[in-house]
Order: structure tokens, then sequence, then C-alpha cells
């Protein structure tokens, strides 16, 4: 408690100017011009145990969990943001940039620090934070504004929308979203059903001095999970986040038919026997987005409907 208290006061005079703002009711009900009450506040139940009061209906949401994509698609429009370009972290995500306000506010990439400054003076009605970046600073942020931790990683899009949907009674939404999805992911999987022939494929992403090859999430699940492509044998296990790091050399035990490189320009592999040595590399079937692309479109809702076309059509030429 004490903490807190300490914490409030070096806070106090950011939330004093922000004060000024939307005046916030207290009610967890309204009369309706039916003389029925609707409910105008819920209780989430945040990871750490803490019950968090938040508005059904906020006004002024500060997204620092990187789900912009998904409060847009259940009807949520943030004030401030980490939806944000990860070349240009002052930038909004690509697939966002025609559909926020242009007074929205970058935060920043989610995965960076944001400032706490930035965050008081858009003065919010609601917070959102993401389990696995900046949660040292829940407490803080609580004191600013009712704060809900979304139980989901960046990279598990559809558990975040799921839960975002659910929170703010906004199922019908979400189910319209994933049926337009679901049906276009089907398209693309009978489209290249036809044309790969079995071919096996493997998602390796580039570093300076490694590599990770990814067996499922963002783009792997796409290709191995939705559309049932077939996995090249011999790669390994993935951590929880969807892939493993490995070494050039460790790739002589991979050999895939056909190769989605996610391309960091500083990792030169036309230098690596083995990696020249794969087919996909002999055959020229490789598709190529870099790096930036696979964070800004891999695990997101609106990001991956984008992705889904320029692989499927990246794909479908390789076959030619």
């Amino acid at each position: 408690m004490l903490k807190r208290i300490y914490i409030w006061i070096a806070l106090c005079s950011m939330l004093m100017l922000a004060a000024c703002g939307t005046e916030q009711t207290s009610s967890q009900e309204v009369s309706s011009s039916e003389g029925t009450t609707q409910a105008t506040t819920k209780v989430i139940t945040n990871p750490n145990g803490e019950e968090v009061t938040i508005p059904l209906n906020p006004q002024r949401i500060v997204d620092l969990s990187g789900s912009t994509e998904e409060l847009l698609i259940v009807g949520k429009t943030p004030v401030a943001t980490t939806s944000a370009d990860y070349g240009q972290q002052d930038q909004i995500t690509p697939p966002l940039k025609d559909k926020l306000d242009a007074n929205t506010v970058v935060l920043g990439w989610l995965g960076s620090k944001f400032s706490i400054e930035a965050v008081t003076a858009s003065n919010p009605d609601l917070i959102i934070l993401g389990k696995d970046f900046n949660t040292d600073q829940y407490e803080t942020l609580s004191l600013i504004a009712p704060t809900i931790v979304l139980p989901y990683s960046y990279y598990d899009w559809r558990e975040r929308l799921t839960f975002l949907a659910d929170t703010f009674g906004e199922e019908t939404k979400k189910d319209e979203f994933l049926a337009k999805y679901d049906a276009k992911s089907a398209e693309w999987k009978q489209k290249l059903e036809s044309t790969v022939n079995g071919e096996s494929f493997a998602v390796i992403e580039t570093y300076p001095n490694n590599l990770v090859i990814y067996s499922n999430k963002g783009a792997a699940e796409m290709l191995y999970g939705e559309w049932g492509l077939k996995r090249t044998e011999g790669i390994p296990e993935p951590e929880g986040w969807g892939g493993k790091q490995i070494s050039i050399e460790a790739l002589i035990s991979v050999n895939p038919d056909q190769l989605v490189l996610m391309e960091n320009s500083e990792n030169k592999m036309e230098d690596s026997k083995v990696w020249n040595n794969m087919n996909a590399v002999k055959d020229g079937k490789i598709y190529k987005i870099s790096s930036v692309d696979n964070y800004n479109y891999s695990y997101t809702a609106l990001g991956r409907m984008e992705l889904m076309d320029r692989l499927g059509n990246l794909i479908l030429e390789g076959q030619k």
C-alpha cells in the first residue's frame, strides 16, 4: 500500500492535468427509456488475480498491447496505440494507416518502452496492456485509469480478438470477421493444394548471426495449419512463440522443396554452401518478405488478411 501511495504522489500533477477531460460515472447501471436498467461497467479479473472495474463503452482507450486491429474489429477505436511499424516505430503499422484518425497517438512498438507522460496526456478511461511486454508498469498505469492485461500473447491474434469481443459484448462483430477470414483462407487452401503437388515447405527468418525456423504461429500457422501445406522433415520442435533459433549449419538436416523467407538484409545467405544446397534454393522456389513485414502482418487480424493474399500469390507464381 505504501508503495502505491508513493507512486500516486509522483503522478499526481500529471493526473490533475488529465482530470479536466471527460466525466466518469461510478454507477454500475443507468436507466433506459423503457424504464429498465443497463450495465455501464464490467468487472474483469486480470491474470494477477486483481479485479478491475472497466467501462463497457470506453471512449478513450490507450492500447499498449498491440491489439488495435482487433479493437477496431469489435468497434473500439483507441486514442493512443502501440501498434506501430516494426521498422519505423514512430509510425502506425501499415494495416492501420487508413483506418485510424490522424490524431491517434503512436506510443512506439509494443515491445518498446512507452512514455507514462504520453499515456497520461491521452486522458484514458481504459488502458489495455499485453502479457508479454511492460508488465512492470501495471501498477503505475492502474493509477491513471482502469487497466486490463490481455491473458494472451502478441502471436495469439484469434484469442485476443475473442477476449476483446467477450469483454465488450461484441461477439457478433468478431464472428462476422472470423467467418470472412476463414472463408478466404479456405479459398487459398483449395488453390494451393492443386498446384504445389505435395512438396514440402519451411518458413525461415534470417538474423545477422543465426536463423529462426518456424513451426507454428504467424505465417507458419497459416501455411501448415490453415492451408495444410506439408512441413519439411527435420524442422526442430518450436518454443512457445512458435519457432526455434538455429545456426545456418543446422540447416543441413532441413531440405525444403519450397521456402518462405523473411529476410534480414544483414544476413547474406548466398555465402553459405549449406543454404545453396537446399532444394528450394536450387529450384528458385523462395518466396520473400522482409523481417519487418513479418512482424507488421503475421500476428494481427487485419495484417493476416493482407499477408494471406501476398504469400498465396507468391507461392502460386512460384509454381509456374
